[in-house]
Order: structure tokens, then C-alpha cells, then sequence
């Protein structure tokens, strides 16, 4: 990390050097790896997957960002962290890509028009979402494995949603734009809103009851040399 994180300073500058830390796919986070993140001087790290269970708990009780404490020497070790909603997917309705079939069709002349049905269930989705987190932001995930393939279906899609609930802000409270994690995480530390601390791991990981992820590593090990050896 140190030769990556030396290399785009010293060929792109400030402007280039990553401040986020976007862990969408592991299957668990150890708290050493957000106390690494915490000492380079990163100011947020977002994750994708979390235990189920704990997820639940933290959607009820508006608890899905955090500062995780994850080392020693105070403000060193500690860090926003945020879980994402849909993992790193849209929420649902709302794939606009070649592997979906999701589309948004404002022609009122066409037999699939489905404008006010697609307005009136991101509406539902966004207060859906937003009554799990504390500021009056969210950070909706658009894309997903193997997406973008064809990424004029998505811009078209998304440029449809942004103007139209736009035009309807005044009566939703809901104002749409395109962002990043960084923008989002400064809107939610300018919103001051208290947030709860974290001091352990996020192990061990499970996506269902009974589904635990974590032997990966170290379950079957006969079979692994053995294809390791084959391939070598």
C-alpha cells in the first residue's frame, strides 16, 4: 500500500492520492486493516458485506456508519466507516444494464411508459433507505458485477431519474445528484450528527443463517496443495 499510495503522489499529486477506502467484496473486515487505513491518513472506509444479523440490528437502530476505534494512539486509529445499503447493487427496480431489464420510459405515446411508477418506487426506496442512517444523506450504489458494459444505458437511465425527481423536490424533500464517496462522506461529517464507535473485527462473516464465510482460506487444504502443485 505504501508503494502505491507513494507512487500516485508523486506522479499525479495531492489530487491523486486516495483518502477512501472501498472494501465492497470481502468476506469479513479485520480491524487492523481500518487501523492501516486510519494511520495513512484515509478519511473513510466504506463496506459492502457484513454479517446478516448484525446488519439487521444496525438498519434498526440507524447505526450503519460508524468510528471504528481500530488502533491505539487516539485519533490515529480511528475512522469513518460506513456499510452500504445494497451492498454495492441498485436497490431494486433499478439496473440499467445489458444483464438487466430495468429501464425508465418517459414516452407517453409508447406502451411501456412507466415514468410515475419508477418516480413513486425510488421515492419508497429512498425513505426506505433513509430512515437506517443518521444525516439527512445517503449514498445510493448504482452498478454491479460485470456492469457498465454498456454504460449509455446506465447515463441515459440515470440522467432520466436525477431531472425528473428533481423537478418533484419540492414536494418530496429528496434532491438527486451524482457523487462520490468522498463528497458524500463530507456532507455527513458537515451534518454533525452523533455516530457510534466500533472497536472489534467485523469476523466472522455470514450471509444467511448457517452460511458462515470463513473457511476460505484454510478449509480443505489437502485439495488446495494439490491444485496449487497441478498448476505450478
Amino acid at each position: 500500500m505504501a508503494l502505491g499510495i507513494r507512487f500516485l503522489q508523486e506522479e499525479f499529486g495531492d489530487c491523486g492520492r486516495p483518502k477512501i477506502g472501498w472494501q465492497i467484496d470481502p468476506f469479513g473486515h479485520s480491524r487492523e486493516y481500518a487501523n492501516i487505513l486510519a494511520k495513512f491518513g484515509y478519511d473513510g472506509l466504506f463496506l459492502g458485506r457484513i454479517d446478516y444479523d448484525d446488519k439487521n440490528r444496525r438498519l434498526k437502530e440507524k447505526n450503519m456508519e460508524m468510528i471504528w476505534t481500530a488502533g491505539e494512539g487516539g485519533e490515529e486509529g480511528r475512522i469513518f466507516t460506513g456499510i452500504n445499503y445494497n451492498g454495492y447493487g441498485p436497490p431494486p427496480g433499478f439496473c440499467f444494464d445489458t444483464l438487466c431489464t430495468d429501464v425508465i420510459m418517459d414516452d407517453e405515446r409508447l406502451e411501456d411508459y412507466n415514468l410515475d411508477e419508477k418516480l413513486a418506487s425510488f421515492i419508497n426506496l429512498t425513505r426506505e433507505q433513509a430512515a437506517s442512517y443518521k444525516s439527512d444523506n445517503i449514498m445510493m450504489t448504482m452498478g454491479s458485477d460485470f456492469q457498465y458494459q454498456e454504460a449509455n444505458m446506465w447515463y441515459k437511465n440515470l440522467d432520466k431519474l436525477i431531472k425528473y425527481m428533481n423537478e418533484k423536490k419540492e414536494d418530496t424533500k429528496i434532491n438527486l445528484m451524482y457523487s462520490t464517496p468522498s463528497c458524500y462522506l463530507k456532507s455527513v461529517k458537515d451534518s454533525k450528527v452523533p455516530l457510534p464507535s466500533k472497536n472489534d473485527d467485523f469476523f466472522p462473516y455470514a450471509s444467511d443463517p448457517h452460511a458462515y464465510w470463513t473457511g476460505y482460506f484454510t478449509s480443505r487444504p489437502a485439495l488446495k496443495g494439490m491444485i496449487r502443485k497441478t498448476n505450478s
